[in-house]
């Protein structure tokens, strides 16, 4: 019994380095606009911190940024007849930045210059190991951040 248990604490590292991903896998994914960001925690403006479940997402694509996302919040302005409480967004046409940071890892910026689009600005800072805390601004609505990762 004793050796199973020494054999588990032996091979466990092993396991778990196996599923962290490289700096390198991560600056690629930024930089080719090809990545998926999960939410874990969500902070609204008003010192709010939620633990959120899993299915709360950001998508990036070359041609396209959707988000479903908690929101908790103010909203200034809101659609008669609407019960959708999130921050559900589909962004096609947009500005987007990747620039290293000091302390290692990156900064995504990304503008929406898409006429119509409640988000106005999304804010990334994503560490080398994939951990990543997510801004984002809006036109009708008090700002969100989220805590994450990348995949």
């Amino acid at each position: 019994m004793k050796i199973k248990i020494l054999l588990l604490f032996l091979f466990l590292p092993v396991f778990a380095f196996a599923q962290e991903k490289s700096a390198g896998e991560i600056q690629a994914k930024l930089e080719s606009k090809d990545f998926t960001y999960d939410a874990t925690v969500a902070y609204g403006m008003r010192g709010r911190m939620i633990n959120l479940t899993a299915g709360y997402k950001m998508v990036v694509t070359p041609d396209q940024i959707t988000g479903d996302l908690p929101f908790y919040g103010r909203s200034f302005q809101a659609d008669p007849g609407s019960s959708d409480v999130g921050l559900k967004f589909d962004i096609s046409e947009f500005e987007y930045e990747v620039t290293p940071r000091k302390k290692k890892g990156w900064e995504v910026k990304i503008k929406s210059t898409q006429t119509g689009s409640d988000v106005r600005s999304i804010f990334l800072t994503v560490q080398e190991n994939g951990n990543a805390s997510l801004r984002i601004i809006s036109n009708g609505k008090d700002a969100m951040s989220y805590n994450g990762t990348i995949r």
